[in-house]
């Protein structure tokens, strides 16, 4: 504690007495790159949150939109157009100007490399200094909603086409930071920028931000009780033991967050695409009991659906769809041919708490008659494995975003990540009326629907919420605010020197 108390009066002053310039942050989280139109992982929302400005700002509160990089928005009457008006004297961090020609050109590097922008954005241009009109092929009512996400985080198209592949590990955005160095998997240091535009997310609060990787569940643990950081995220949940009523230290979580972990099944072939079989397996599992002893009590709300029980989309109606049966689930198993029991083949991510789900999982199974033959492998063989459609279900994770007209296409519409094969449900002209739906009750309705549906055609298998672990020592300030009900923490909003 000396040392700590000495760190912190060495830095430069500020408000309300002696205050450091630097927060020292860490997680186990590691992305896989740093560009916002590159392939995601979840671990780089950390960074592209501070990097970038969206030009539609979710609130991390609640989800609802407002204004961004753009002070307005607005549908053609047809719905085939849809256009924003950019505030005025914007620029990206290598100084160069973020006019509308700009952003156009970046959203169009962005489609070019199919990541973020969605088909049905045929054409984006510039119409004038400040506004950005964006094609239509087909009317879809999640255009905005895209915009306060990774798509919207526009990065400067100069830099883009000065640096190729290496931007992905040298991105220059509008945000309150920038990156003044990194070392992929190791560390990295974010400089406040002093030409950030406010657009939703707050100006920076310190000079730089130290960030490390720690992988290690002891090393991390013993740096924070070191002092050595000051806020830490995305841990095991083995260390809540180690830090809990430690002084100086405050432990939380992201209880906005809709983050969940989840079984993706294949059912374009047998066994799986036999809904009996589907039913059996989600009746089987008794969720609550795995979440506790997968996370040692940490976690312990299952779940059905994407939303959690404090969400205005939250639908009582798909809770308990499968309650835990045994008895249940080998009657299905009977009713499928399968009363002899079943072999299924699985993949599952090597890393907590994906391996440890499996672990209990196979011996849920166990017990009506499924020998769940399950290889843990690292992200990307189990995902070469699983998507092809070799195996028949991947134990993985799932963030629900803050808006249904993101989260329903991803894991209820024909064209999902979770849906290998692209199986045709009940549920995929109803996914298509959503994208097609205006007004937040209106979608609400087609939402119902939806669930209605999918509670009895089971397309993947709900597991329990996972909300982020925190833990923040004492002079750091608003690290309650920090959390986003996109899953994921928002450093701008840290400070030091209470």
């Amino acid at each position: 504690m000396v040392l700590a108390s000495t760190a912190t009066a060495c830095g430069g002053s500020g408000g309300g007495g002696a205050a450091r310039d630097v927060l020292r942050v860490a997680t186990q989280q590691m992305p896989v790159q740093l560009d916002s139109c590159g392939p995601s992982n979840g671990s780089e929302l950390a960074y592209t949150n501070v990097l970038y400005a969206p030009l539609i700002k979710a609130d991390d509160r609640t989800g609802k939109l407002g204004p961004g990089l753009a002070e307005s928005w607005e549908y053609s009457a047809d719905k085939l157009g849809f256009s924003l008006k950019l505030k005025p004297y914007l620029k990206f961090q290598d100084d160069t100007p973020m006019d509308a020609a700009a952003v156009a050109k970046s959203l169009t590097q962005c489609k070019k490399m199919g990541n973020q922008v969605p088909e049905q954005v045929t054409g984006i241009t510039a119409d004038g200094d400040r506004t950005v009109v964006f094609k239509l092929s087909e009317r879809y009512a999640a255009l905005p909603d895209l915009l306060s996400g990774r798509m919207g985080m526009i990065a400067s198209p100069t830099a883009r086409e000065k640096d190729g592949d290496r931007f992905a590990s040298r991105p220059v955005g509008a945000g309150p930071y920038e990156l003044t160095d990194y070392k992929p998997g190791v560390s990295a240091e974010l400089t406040r920028w002093d030409g950030y535009t406010a657009a939703g997310t707050p100006a920076a609060k310190v000079k730089k931000i130290e960030w490390r990787i720690l992988k290690d569940n002891s090393a991390l643990a013993s740096e924070v009780l070191a002092g050595k950081v000051d806020y830490a995220w995305g841990f095991n949940t083995t260390l809540v033991a180690q830090l809990k009523d430690q002084s100086g230290i405050t432990l939380g979580s992201n209880d906005v967050a809709t983050g969940w972990t989840s079984i993706n099944l294949n059912r374009s072939r047998p066994p799986l695409d036999d809904v009996r079989v589907r039913q059996a397996i989600s009746h089987a599992i008794d969720r609550k009991a795995m979440a506790e002893a997968v996370s040692g009590g940490v976690w312990k709300a299952p779940t059905w659906g994407p939303y959690p029980a404090r969400s205005p989309f939250f639908d009582p109606g798909v809770e308990n769809a499968q309650p835990h049966d045994p008895a249940k689930a080998r009657e299905l198993l009977r009713q499928a041919g399968h009363g002899n029991g079943i072999t299924i083949k699985a993949v599952a991510l090597n890393t907590f708490p994906y391996a440890d789900n499996a672990v209990v999982l196979k011996e849920q199974l166990k017990k009506v008659g499924i020998d769940l033959q399950v290889k843990a492998q690292p992200t990307a063989e189990a995902t070469r494995n699983f998507y092809p459609g070799t195996d028949n279900l991947m134990l993985i994770s799932a963030m629900g975003g803050t808006s249904p007209l993101y989260v329903y296409p991803r894991f209820y519409g024909q064209e999902s990540p979770a849906n290998v094969g692209e199986v045709r449900t009940a549920a995929t002209p109803l996914v298509q009326k959503l994208l097609t739906t205006y007004g937040e009750d209106e979608q609400k309705q087609v939402m119902k629907q939806i669930n209605a549906v999918s509670a009895g055609d089971v397309p993947f298998i709900g597991l329990y919420f996972i909300p982020e672990l925190l833990a923040w020592r004492d002079d750091v300030t608003g690290a309650t605010d920090s959390t986003s009900v996109q899953g994921n923490v928002n450093l701008a909003y840290l400070g030091l020197g209470r």
